[in-house]
């Protein structure tokens, strides 16, 4: 069962870390016109700011384990990225977008938190 939440972390990691580089990297018309709908209704900072945070949730998410150092961060984390799927499912839900991918991150954060405190 380590294994499968180490996978799910590095997976999770990984897709926060590559969004939240986009969102800091890319201009707002070009993420889009990649399919980002959802930022439609925020600015450029805002866009960053929240870039910024997934990034450092993601870190949030691997480096306490990895140093063994307290690992109750790693849930503190996980709890944080599966809030912003909510935050990001009801943006999608009000534009009429698909939310089952925000569903499934979220359950899958959640799930690597409720490990992470157990």
């Amino acid at each position: 069962m380590i294994t499968a939440i180490w996978i799910l972390k590095g997976l999770i990691a990984a897709l926060f870390t590559f969004v939240g580089a986009n969102k800091m990297l890319i201009p707002k018309s070009k993420l889009l016109d990649k399919g980002m709908k959802g930022l439609i209704n925020l600015d450029g900072k805002q866009i960053k700011i929240a870039g910024v945070l997934e990034v450092l949730g993601a870190i949030g998410l691997i480096l306490p384990s990895v140093l063994n150092c307290y690992p109750i961060l790693s849930a503190v984390s996980a709890l944080c990225l599966g809030l912003t799927m909510i935050v990001a499912g009801v943006v999608n839900y009000k534009l009429k977008l698909s939310i089952i991918p925000n569903v499934v991150i979220f359950a899958v954060c959640v799930f690597i938190a409720y490990w992470e405190i157990k």
